[in-house]
């Protein structure tokens, strides 16, 4: 059984609205091992960046605890790489600039975070543009950066926040690709959000549904295909089952929600 990177038992979250105590998280237990990919899929507002707050230390839950390693870190920072859904390059900086930022603000010696950008940077077919500045790059090539300065940081956890819901359909099913690739080269622990029941089943080794307000988990899904992969397994009947049983359970849920709110408001 691999190691357990991170681990949250019984997170919850209540935050005051207008004098009274809204829940936003009930209860919230998940975990990731080393070198897996976890997503999480959910309602729009329903707390999936709250949970990456939490991680990060950002926010602190109402309750529950954060283990990372098997340590308990509730309420620490700068343990995990946070990539969030849009790249948030700085547009002063070049490619390479940004790119070595993390490694700049770990300590790391100048040249040394440039011999490192540099090397990632012709891995992934950006040399080239390593003196550009972002707005002169595409916007899947802008990803790319924000995910290699992600990858380079010493973390060895990274929450990616729906960092391809920005783009368009065909960019996003490039960087799909493009991301398994790197990382399987890497292997470092991902917990990651989308929307898209496909977009999860074609990345992810585990998946966690979550229901809207007050957040619980639904369900955890295990993924059944191999390593590496490729857009093929989209057109497997195994896949499409798959994505069509997640989904019918998710809008069986929005409709059960919506009818006991009827009832409850009537």
């Amino acid at each position: 059984m691999d190691r357990v990177k991170l681990e949250l038992r019984n997170i919850a979250k209540r935050f005051k609205q207008q004098k009274q105590e809204v829940e936003v998280l009930s209860r919230i237990d998940l975990l990731v091992r080393e070198g897996e990919f976890v997503s999480m899929i959910g309602p729009s507002g329903c707390g999936k960046s709250t949970i990456f707050h939490i991680i990060g230390g950002i926010t602190k839950p109402s309750s529950g605890e954060v283990y990372m390693d098997g340590k308990e870190v509730t309420g620490q920072k700068g343990l995990i790489s946070y990539m969030p859904q849009f790249n948030t390059l700085f547009p002063w900086r070049t490619v390479e600039e940004n790119v070595i930022l993390t490694l700049e603000v770990a300590g790391v010696p100048k040249k040394e975070a440039l011999q490192n950008a540099r090397l990632w940077l012709e891995r992934v077919g950006l040399r080239e543009y390593a003196h550009h500045y972002p707005h002169l790059l595409s916007g899947g090539m802008q990803q790319r950066v924000a995910f290699i300065r992600a990858l380079l940081s010493p973390q060895e956890l990274i929450c990616l926040d729906e960092p391809f819901g920005a783009l368009d359909a065909l960019t996003r099913e490039e960087m799909q690709q493009w991301l398994l690739n790197l990382w399987e080269h890497d292997r470092r622990s991902v917990l990651f959000i989308t929307h898209s029941i496909e977009e999860a089943l074609f990345l992810s080794d585990r998946i966690y549904l979550l229901s809207h307000l007050p957040t619980r988990v639904m369900k955890e899904i295990t993924v059944p295909y191999q390593r590496p992969r490729d857009r093929s397994i989209l057109t497997d009947p195994h896949f499409v089952e798959m994505r069509q049983e997640i989904y019918d359970q998710m809008a069986k849920y929005r409709a059960n929600r919506n009818s006991l709110e009827g009832v409850l408001l009537g």
